[in-house]
C-alpha cells in the first residue's frame, strides 16, 4: 500500500511540475494585476492570431517571423487605480524573472522598454512596456508569445505602440 501511495504522490508531483511548465514565467506578471482596479487585459491565443493578419511593415522591410503562439495586452488607467503609471510599470518589469533580459534600444526619446526571453536573435517572449509620459495617462503592456526571430526589433516595438493607441 506504502508503495502504491508513493507512486500516485511521484505521479501527481510529475503532473503538476508538466502543468506548470506549460506556463510563461511572466504570466505571473498579467495574474498580479487582474481583477485590479485601472487594469484592463486581453490576449490573442494561437487560433485567433493565425486567424488575422499581424502585419508589422511593407513587405519588403524585415519582420518578426516564426510562429506566434499568444499575444497578450494589459492597460493601466491611474485615474482609476492606487498607483501612479510610472509606479505600475516599474512593478509589472520588477515581475518578470532576472532571465528576461533589457533590449537597449537606440532612440533616446523612447518611451518603450522591451524585455526578451531568448538568444540573440531566436526569442520565445517579447514584453513591451509603455508609460505615457503625462503621469494621468495610461501606461501599456504589449506580450508577445513563440518560437520568433526579430530581425528588426523596432517593428515590433512599432506594432506594440500602435495597440496601446
Amino acid at each position: 500500500m506504502k508503495t502504491i501511495t508513493t507512486f500516485l504522490f511521484a505521479l501527481g508531483l510529475l503532473l503538476a511540475s508538466l502543468l506548470a511548465s506549460g506556463q510563461s514565467k511572466s504570466d505571473n506578471m498579467y495574474d498580479t494585476f487582474a481583477n485590479k482596479d485601472g487594469v484592463t487585459s486581453f490576449s490573442f491565443s494561437k487560433d485567433m492570431i493565425d486567424a488575422i493578419d499581424l502585419d508589422l511593415g511593407d513587405d519588403d522591410e524585415k519582420n518578426v517571423t516564426g510562429d506566434l503562439h499568444r499575444v497578450r495586452f494589459m492597460s493601466y488607467n491611474p485615474e482609476k487605480g492606487s498607483i501612479s503609471n510610472s509606479a505600475f510599470t516599474k512593478k509589472a518589469i520588477a515581475l518578470l524573472p532576472s532571465k528576461y533580459k533589457k533590449y537597449v534600444d537606440d532612440d533616446e526619446d523612447s518611451d518603450a522598454q522591451i524585455y526578451l526571453l531568448g538568444g540573440k536573435k531566436k526569442y520565445s517572449e517579447c514584453h513591451i512596456f509603455i508609460t505615457n509620459e503625462n503621469p494621468e495617462g495610461n501606461s501599456f503592456i504589449v506580450s508577445f508569445y513563440g518560437d520568433f526571430n526579430v530581425q528588426d526589433i523596432d517593428k515590433l516595438k512599432s506594432q506594440g505602440k500602435d495597440m496601446s493607441e
